[in-house]
């Protein structure tokens, strides 16, 4: 095994040598046109020396300081005074078969982005949509029912920095057992 690992080694270094020390050519043809080649085109090429590499020391970037505790504070200073949704209204009916509805959501001052903050919506007390930027919210195939629901505002740490008042929906759909016989 020890074997392997110094040819590899050995041919790898042959390689990288090999290529540092290329030669190049400058050579001139018929019509004045000045061509440069690692391989002489033929015996008239003139041989170059390859100029140094330049190198450019590297920039030092500045160590990006933890949060202190005065911009933990600037973090949260985002006070939110206004959370509501809007539609539907509290103890609204809704009837509709694929159990489809918007929930539209009122929020002042505006949803801080910046500082990582995104609402959620919980239905019956369980996450049902995470991660939203938009104050309105579609759901889709909700089971029929009574459902209560609310609205959060939480920071990127997913921490609740306000909640709304929750409000209550009924969902009807169709179903096939309450279907009235047709008289004919």
């Amino acid at each position: 095994m020890k074997i392997i690992k110094i040819i590899v080694a050995l041919l790898l270094y042959s390689i990288f040598t090999t290529s540092a020390v290329a030669e190049m050519y400058k050579w001139v043809d018929k019509e004045g046109n000045i061509s440069y080649s690692d391989q002489p085109p033929f015996k008239g090429a003139e041989e170059l020396d390859a100029p140094s590499i330049s190198s450019v020391p590297a920039a030092d970037i500045p160590e990006k300081k933890p949060a202190t505790s005065a911009e933990e504070k600037k973090d949260k200073s985002t006070s939110y005074t206004y959370l509501k949704i809007v539609s539907p209204e509290n103890d609204a009916t809704i009837r509709n078969n694929e159990g489809n509805f918007s929930v539209s959501i009122v929020l002042k001052p505006a949803l801080d982005t910046k500082h990582g903050h995104y609402l959620s919506l919980l239905m019956d007390g369980k996450t049902i949509q995470d991660k939203i930027f938009t104050t309105s919210v579609s759901l889709n195939n909700i089971d029929r029912g009574t459902h209560k629901i609310s609205v959060a505002v939480k920071n990127k740490k997913g921490e609740v920095l306000h909640k709304s008042k929750g409000i209550t929906v009924h969902l009807h759909r169709q179903s096939i057992l309450n279907k009235q016989p047709r008289n004919n």
